[in-house]
């Protein structure tokens, strides 16, 4: 699964007009700059910015493909800023709508953390551009390729896929053996060890995709620096 920010934003308070004695909170589409550095804020991994529809709220479906294997987007979202905005970011006065220009706006797009190298995608897009973008962005963002992190990950995950098959049947026949057999039966008791080992080996492997996926960030430019 990918991990989404849901962002948000909180117009400043503004001071009391005259015969008022509350301030009140103007909403007003903030420019493009000033969006993407709320967006952004101190996260210096590259941005993915999905604009959700009323069709697709809630989901991810601008961004997968219901005909073609996923599996690489999911493994390259790892490394990027994932934010998903709300089907309302096209009203006029929402914070973040001059993110999405045009009567056309894209469904999402990828970028650096200061939004440079913009690349917008629409609702239908081919696997091979959207890679391409999202790529190109963990290049000028990570030290080193990608590449070897993610056939590394991928063979890691498909023996995670194995296994936590294998532990839902061998789980399975486990309640159904201590029903019929007991708890302290012999054959209830190889099942038990064959679960604890098969849990051992599921957090080896979670522990060898936390290593596999630790790519390190460029530093950061002068520009960039506090």
């Amino acid at each position: 699964m990918i991990r989404w920010e849901h962002a948000t934003y909180t117009a400043p308070e503004e001071a009391p007009k005259a015969g008022h004695t509350v301030a009140l909170k103007a909403r007003r589409a903030l420019s493009a700059e000033e969006a993407l550095v709320h967006i952004a804020g101190t996260d210096r991994r590259p941005l993915l910015v999905l604009r959700e529809c009323l069709k697709c709220s809630g989901t991810e479906d601008a961004l997968m493909s219901s005909k073609e294997d996923n599996e690489r987007t999911y493994l390259l979202a790892r490394w990027f800023h994932c934010v998903k905005l709300a089907p309302d970011v096209l009203e006029s006065d929402h914070p973040f709508r001059n993110l999405f220009p045009g009567e056309k706006p894209s469904h999402l797009f990828i970028a650096n953390p200061d939004g440079s190298a913009r690349h917008d995608l629409a609702g239908e897009h081919s696997r091979r551009e959207l890679w391409g973008a999202m790529e190109a962005a963990l290049a000028a963002n990570y030290q080193g390729g990608v590449d070897s992190a993610l056939q590394k990950l991928g063979r890691i995950l498909d023996d995670l896929d194995e296994i936590d098959g294998s532990l839902a049947d061998l789980e399975s026949r486990y309640e159904l053996a201590i029903a019929a057999d007991g708890a302290d039966s012999p054959k209830v008791k190889k099942m038990r060890k064959e679960l604890d080992e098969l849990g051992q080996r599921r957090t080896e492997l979670l522990g060898r995709a936390d290593q596999a996926q630790a790519l390190v960030l460029k530093p950061a430019t002068p520009s960039e620096k506090p």
